[in-house]
């Protein structure tokens, strides 16, 4: 989480010392606020748009607004507080947009038809730097540029006519303009139901620091695991800016091993081969001068049939949400996690760090994660890049044996996007539906005392509107068929426990995407219906498997018990 300012309620006499230049320079705080009360009474909510209604609220330290309000000319819902009287100064505010659609910062803001406004797309890579007067909408200057990160601080410096605004650190555009004098801050979105504001300052300071020419090399996210599958293991890592891999491990600090590749990189993999089963091994990861701390992970033997695992689902979104989730799973130290998708709301920018690597940072260091590929990622190549899989020809579906349980992950987002052309084919007759048919019945499959499937869309919900009927029809059959005991989704944002022709379907969608709330139908295949963010935990013993589902505080919703030998 970013660094909180002490919480101020009224204009200070308050200095900063800034170094610019070579000298000390000495600016005003006249105003700021870190949101660590839940207050909003400074503060004013306007919603542009007629019939729809904001969430603006304040949770963990953050100023949040969830909904998905907008309209036409990018106006949506925007806050303001200060000063009508405010002239010359610098607004500052950190932002995080975990949604890709429009979110900025207002500035000399007179009414809610007057003001300037500067804000970004990030699925349309698109910044904008706007006035509007009397309620008329003008472009004072705007640019096309991808934008990967979620997380930014927005600056906006205005100085009699002067216009300068920046993104972290980095000046985009200086216009002139007198049509607005003075007037307060806010902070506005359109379309964006992840929008999360914190530490919002203005001061006096005109002069924003611009961006060193030369980044400092850092740990972007991890080390994380994949791939831990007996003999071998899979460590990767991300860093800010190309550097080499290495990889130092051993079953202790006097035997240790070091696997060095030197082609430069921001995604880092090391492939561990030939490790001792059953054992417990020590390792770190190195790029350049970066060197991790010491991590652990153990393999597991061949013949295991004692492990837990966590299933849980759609962590894009609420990284606050999330982190509260991985702080629950650390508790139960799995041997593995299990994913069903949807890991980054949007999926198509490379910062998936802030959904999902950061939050589960103290998790993934020591146990592995297997995903499946959900629908926000959009056909984007940072699923394949972020992850090691043993199908090299498909990576987004594959199969694994943990133990003596099989699993199959298959990529099916189709099935509720069947015009989306970026989405893999899944229907009867297509190479992953055939591959799956072959899958289920192959001797691995069929001999292993657990068969799972993991499919980010699923078979029956009362939660959503929609029929999925292709899976009923073409994939539930299957799955009887070749004895599948159970079929993991998410998709839909709550929980459902649902059995049907010896199949247990369940969805655990609730890890941190925006909540369903509302049951749509009653059907007779699902049994259990929740709202609610949640996780599972999932302990297998020989031919015995124990299933408990558990909300974000920790308190257990549900549960089912399997034993084969009964």
């Amino acid at each position: 989480m970013v660094t909180m300012f002490k919480k101020v309620n009224a204009i200070l006499i308050l200095f900063i010392v800034i170094y610019s230049g070579g000298h000390l320079l000495e600016a005003e705080v006249l105003w700021q606020t870190d949101f660590n009360t839940a207050s909003l009474l400074e503060w004013t909510i306007v919603d542009d748009i007629h019939g729809q209604k904001s969430d603006w609220h304040v949770y963990e330290g953050f100023l949040i607004n969830t909904t998905n309000i907008g309209g036409k000319n990018r106006l949506g819902t925007h806050i303001v507080t200060g000063s009508a009287d405010w002239r010359n100064y610098t607004m500052k505010s950190d932002i995080v947009s975990t949604d890709d659609d429009y979110i900025g910062i207002l500035f000399r803001y007179r009414d809610e038809k007057n003001y300037y406004r500067f804000y970004v797309s990030g699925q349309n890579g698109t910044l904008f730097l706007e006035k509007r007067t009397d309620g008329k909408i003008v472009t004072l200057a705007s640019a096309k540029e991808p934008l990967e990160l979620c997380k930014m601080t927005f600056y906006a410096s205005v100085h009699e006519d002067t216009i300068r605004v920046y993104i972290n650190n980095r000046k985009y555009f200086e216009v002139t303009d007198n049509s607005h004098k003075m007037g307060k801050i806010g902070l506005m979105t359109c379309y964006n139901e992840g929008a999360y504001f914190d530490n919002v300052t203005v001061s006096t300071f005109h002069d924003v620091p611009v961006e060193s020419e030369c980044p400092k090399l850092e740990f972007w996210c991890g080390p994380y695991l994949q791939n831990v599958l007996g003999d071998s293991a899979t460590i990767m890592w991300q860093t800010n800016l190309p550097a080499n891999s290495c990889v130092e491990y051993g079953l202790s600090v006097k035997t240790i091993k070091r696997i060095e590749f030197n082609e430069d990189n921001r995604v880092h993999e090391v492939c561990l081969r030939n490790l001792e089963r059953g054992q417990s091994y020590l390792y770190r990861v190195i790029s350049d001068s970066l060197i991790s701390d010491w991590h652990s992970f153990k393999t597991m033997k061949a013949d295991t049939e004692k492990f837990r695992f966590i299933l849980y689902s759609d962590s894009q979104n609420n990284f606050i949400v999330h982190s509260k989730i991985a702080s629950e799973i650390v508790k139960y130290q799995p041997d593995f996690i299990v994913s069903a998708g949807d890991l980054a709301h949007g999926g198509r920018r490379s910062d998936w760090a802030t959904e999902f690597f950061l939050p589960m940072r103290e998790v993934l260091k020591n146990t592995p994660i297997y995903v499946s590929v959900g629908n926000h990622s959009y056909g984007s190549p940072h699923f394949s890049e972020y992850f090691s899989f043993p199908e090299h020809n498909h990576e987004t579906y594959y199969s694994m044996q943990i133990g003596n349980a099989y699993f199959i992950f298959l990529d099916n987002a189709k099935i509720d996007f069947p015009d989306k052309d970026y989405y893999t084919d899944i229907g009867m007759g297509s190479p992953q539906y055939n591959w799956l048919e072959k899958e289920l019945g192959s001797a691995s499959a069929q001999n292993a005392d657990w068969l799972f499937v993991v499919a980010h869309v699923p078979c029956y919900s009362e939660f959503s509107t929609v029929t999925f009927n292709e899976n009923v029809e073409s994939f539930a059959p299957l799955y009887d068929r070749y004895n599948v005991d159970a079929v993991f989704s998410g998709h839909i944002h709550a929980y459902e426990r649902g059995y049907s022709d010896g199949v247990y379907y369940i969805i655990t969608g609730g890890a941190g995407g925006t909540l369903d709330h509302n049951r749509h139908k009653d059907i007779p295949e699902i049994q259990i219906s929740q709202a609610g963010h949640h996780y599972c935990v999932v302990d297998i013993s020989g031919r015995s498997l124990a299933f408990r589902q558990f909300s974000i505080d920790g308190a257990l919703r549900d549960s089912f018990y399997i034993d084969k030998d009964d």
